[in-house]
């Protein structure tokens, strides 16, 4: 099969399985003799920020291997993409290439397995495979949905730390209606006696988590924020607490010095979080997409221009809760433009524009990035776009 072949077949698989992902994963991984087994893993979950933290530590990782004599390789497997697949599996900060996704995605599209893999299952044992062959010695994995029934909690190997970067509500539906319940779920990731870093986040979720630690005998830490004289590759407020949760993780690996850990922090690079792709105008990108999402982006706004409001472009996926994060970005709006996303489960612009307009702010639906932008400009204010990965992997793939 071609790229595009496998592509396509795997992106029509179902987003959600009739089986638990975590059996999926065993039943697949069994069936491929595991090759996750022996490897350096570290496990990172939450409601936002896993995949700031993940690009924090694979920086840091990839520094150290650098200055060491004896060199490895780091393994990143992340979601969603923002423009090509490849970006979900990478090594030293370079995408799988397509004709390695067409061979391992064919390979494992021939397999015959009891429990019907999802798209997401596909990619992930796709990474585990080519970590395996191209000799990883550390991987960084990022769940998808959750923690505990979530396809990364189904590898045989234990992970070496786990993290749990936040906790807010989403997709309740599935992981719970209250914050403790969804960090419940997340706090699945916790394997016996490995340690835990927990970043920021209600004081009952962090309960949670410390209790299920405390039932595992795991050692848990709780990170804070780095401090504000750290030069981070990430910009804004909220970067400096997912920092904070990487330079625990590293620490809890030990044996990598502060040196190495602020070069890592300082070379990481994670498109599409609090991203300037326009000074004259300014343009910022932000894959802010749930209300706890967007309070972290409305803090750093506030906290690197105060008493400044802006306009926005704002596009959501029809599951969110986007009368919510439209009413916490409002006191930082002068008007939101809303876009039409291509995507299945993108909310028409027109029925979000709509429920801004229901707040008391002036908002106005477009059917493209473009036009919103261009009515954007017309006005004196600094510009940002939000509200879905999927509309900030537009965004970037225009660009």
């Amino acid at each position: 099969m071609t790229y595009e072949e496998v592509v396509n077949t795997i992106d029509n698989k179902r987003r959600f399985g009739k089986a638990c992902g975590r059996d999926v994963t065993k039943e697949f991984l069994a069936a491929l003799n595991h090759p996750e087994v022996g490897m350096n893993i570290i496990h990172i979950a939450g409601t936002n920020g896993k995949g700031s933290v993940a690009a924090f530590v694979s920086s840091i990782l990839q520094a150290a291997s650098f200055a060491s004599k004896e060199s490895f390789k780091v393994g990143l497997f992340t979601s969603p993409h923002l423009i090509d697949y490849t970006e979900r599996i990478q090594i030293d900060g370079k995408q799988i290439s397509r004709e390695d996704v067409a061979r391992l995605g064919s390979y494992l599209l021939g397999m015959k397995l009891d429990l019907e893999p999802t798209m997401f299952d596909y990619w992930l044992v796709m990474a585990l495979l080519y970590f395996k062959e191209q000799g990883v010695g550390y991987i960084v994995l990022e769940t998808g949905l959750g923690g505990a029934k979530d396809s990364t909690n189904g590898l045989a190997q234990a992970p070496r730390v786990c993290a749990i970067t936040s906790i807010g509500l989403e997709h309740t539906q599935y992981l719970g209606n209250t914050v403790e319940a969804i960090a419940g779920e997340k706090a699945g990731i916790i394997k016996p006696g490995i340690p835990v870093v927990i970043g920021d986040m209600p004081a009952g979720a962090r309960d949670t988590i410390i209790d299920r630690c405390n039932q595992l005998g795991s050692r848990y830490v709780l990170a804070g924020s780095v401090s504000s004289e750290q030069k981070l590759g990430l910009f804004g407020k909220y970067q400096r607490r997912n920092a904070a949760v990487a330079v625990e993780v590293i620490k809890c690996l030990g044996g990598i010095s502060q040196d190495i850990i602020d070069s890592g922090l300082a070379n990481a690079v994670w498109p599409g979080r609090m991203q300037i792709i326009s000074h004259e105008p300014f343009v910022m990108i932000d894959g802010a997409h749930n209300p706890s999402g967007v309070q972290a982006l409305y803090d750093s706004l506030d906290a690197e221009f105060s008493n400044q409001q802006f306009s926005f472009i704002m596009a959501v996926m029809a599951d969110k809760d986007y009368l919510e994060m439209a009413r916490i970005i409002a006191p930082k709006a002068k008007r939101i433009f809303t876009v039409n996303v291509e995507y299945s489960r993108a909310l028409q612009a027109r029925e979000l524009a709509d429920s801004v307009s229901s707040l008391g702010i002036e908002a106005k639906a477009f059917d493209s990035y473009d036009k919103a932008l261009a009515a954007a400009k017309g006005y004196n204010e600094k510009i940002v776009a939000f509200g879905s990965l999927y509309f900030i992997g537009e965004v970037l793939r225009e660009l």
